[in-house]
């Protein structure tokens, strides 16, 4: 006999909203991605002042997408990315930098993120939501 199990253990169904974490040390950093979560009238967003808060206080539940926003290079983003392929492997991961940061922009394709430069960041943001979204319709379950 199968017992019924949370279905926060196995990620989101179809049809629940997206969820996204943002950690950036400037609020005003994760205002676009909130604007773009506030027109689709949906999703939410968290966010962390750093990578350490991130790991120290993981979010429970599965999460769509991870935003790590790092214009100063404080921490170090590849002890994160690879954290958080353990913590959560199938979730998206995008990180912001400046322009000309080879080795932020090398450390976080070799992670498995997205790159994104900030200058260009605020423009496409809807298309970072859209990741987080199509993310929280996917049906996939644990087999049994």
């Amino acid at each position: 006999m199968r017992v019924s199990k949370k279905w926060s253990a196995y990620g989101p169904r179809k049809g629940e909203s997206p969820r996204i974490v943002a950690v950036c040390a400037n609020l005003s950093d994760a205002t676009p991605i909130a604007a773009e979560l506030e027109k689709l009238n949906t999703g939410s967003l968290l966010t962390y002042n750093s990578q350490t808060e991130l790991r120290l206080n993981p979010p429970a539940g599965e999460i769509d997408l991870f935003i790590l926003i790092d214009r100063a290079f404080s921490e170090p983003i590849t002890d994160t990315l690879c954290w958080l392929e353990r913590y959560q492997p199938r979730a998206a991961k995008a990180v912001v930098g400046e322009f000309g940061a080879g080795r932020h922009e090398l450390a976080a394709r070799v992670g498995g993120a997205f790159y994104f430069v900030h200058q260009a960041y605020s423009g496409q943001c809807s298309d970072l939501v859209q990741i987080a979204v199509l993310r929280s319709d996917r049906t996939d379950s644990p087999a049994a």
